[in-house]
């Protein structure tokens, strides 16, 4: 009889050797947010019957604005990747349903819908110095008049490709990085937490 299948976090060595996979510092709050779904979506926005269709599955607008996010019901969040791309975060087990619903949702129409499985995480940074440390690593302008809540874009952190979405004002950001790196992205952030850097963002 085979064994039944048990999920993992990414961080699952870490966490079977005994390492916390939450951390406080000062000014630093670090925790993973595993097993969130993660749903890539494709469509025209030109095509209104089809993008109203993707939206009422939704409960919420796709964005239209470039480096932007929307929150629907039950943390349901939608991602701006590129004029057509959307990157679509769904609760613990509402991907597969969500998947389905969009699918029926386009119906003939033109679009993709890719559910990512478990091929993602989420790692949530938040706290006064919440910024300060991401931008020990990557070079977008994180400045809050240039980077706010509601926000989000792809770039390189500690040379891993993540996605960064800031969700509030405290800052919280999360990180959207692939399995493979979520490891090292970790660990890279817990060495940079406990160092301050000057001037910090005000």
């Amino acid at each position: 009889m085979s064994e039944a299948l048990r999920r993992e976090s990414p961080l699952v060595a870490r966490i079977d050797s005994g390492l916390p996979v939450r951390m406080s510092a000062e000014g630093i709050r670090l925790q993973e947010r595993a097993f969130l779904g993660h749903i890539n979506l494709r469509c025209d926005p030109g095509d209104s019957a089809l993008t109203g269709a993707l939206e009422r599955a939704l409960e919420c607008s796709q964005p239209r604005r470039a480096n932007t996010f929307q929150l629907a019901a039950a943390g349901l969040k939608v991602l701006w990747l590129g004029p057509d791309e959307w990157l679509v975060v769904a609760e613990q087990g509402r991907e597969a349903v969500l998947a389905d619903a969009l699918r029926r949702a386009v119906g003939d129409g033109f679009a993709t819908v890719v559910e990512l499985g478990c091929g993602q995480t989420v790692i949530e940074i938040a706290g006064a110095r919440a910024r300060e440390v991401i931008a020990k690593g990557c070079p977008l302008d994180l400045r809050p008049r240039a980077f706010g809540p509601g926000n989000c874009a792809q770039s390189r952190l500690a040379r891993t490709l993540v996605t960064l979405a800031q969700v509030d004002d405290a800052p919280t950001f999360e990180l959207i990085v692939r399995r493979s790196f979520a490891d090292y992205l970790w660990q890279w952030l817990v060495d940079a937490c406990p160092h301050p850097v000057v001037p910090r963002f005000a």
